[in-house]
C-alpha cells in the first residue's frame, strides 16, 4: 500500500522569485541575507545560484567572528566545534583564526582498541 505524499512546510521560489535573488546576489547582496528574507535555507539560495551559472563568492568572517572563534579554539574547544558554534566553514573559520595569530594544537588522533 502506498503512502500518500506528505507536503513539507519547506518554501519553494517561483521563477519570479528565483531570478530576483540572481539579481539581487549578483548586486551585492549576501546569500545568508536572501536566505532569511525568503524563508528558505542557504543551500537552496545557493543551488539557484549556481544553476543560473552565476559565480558565488565566498562570504570571510567578520572580524567579531574572527575574535570570538580564536576565543573559543583557545579556550580548549576544537576547530569543528567551533565552526559548529558559529555556523561557518571549518577550514574558513581555520583560515581566518590562524591569520589572527592563533597558534593550532596538535590534532588528536582517534584511540584504537
Amino acid at each position: 500500500m502506498s503512502r500518500p505524499r506528505v507536503k513539507r512546510g519547506w518554501n519553494r521560489l517561483n521563477a519570479d522569485q528565483q531570478a530576483a535573488v540572481v539579481t539581487r546576489y549578483s548586486n551585492g547582496e549576501t546569500s545568508t541575507a536572501l536566505a532569511e528574507e525568503y524563508g528558505v535555507a542557504k543551500s537552496t539560495i545557493l543551488r539557484i545560484l549556481r544553476e543560473a551559472r552565476v559565480v558565488v563568492r565566498r562570504q570571510p568572517m567578520s572580524p567579531e567572528q574572527v575574535s570570538k572563534a580564536a576565543q573559543l579554539y583557545e579556550a580548549g574547544l576544537s576547530l569543528s566545534q567551533v565552526a559548529k558554534h558559529l555556523d561557518v566553514n571549518q577550514e574558513t573559520m581555520r583560515t581566518a583564526i590562524l591569520k589572527a595569530g592563533a597558534a593550532l594544537r596538535e590534532p588528536t588522533k582517534a584511540k584504537t582498541a
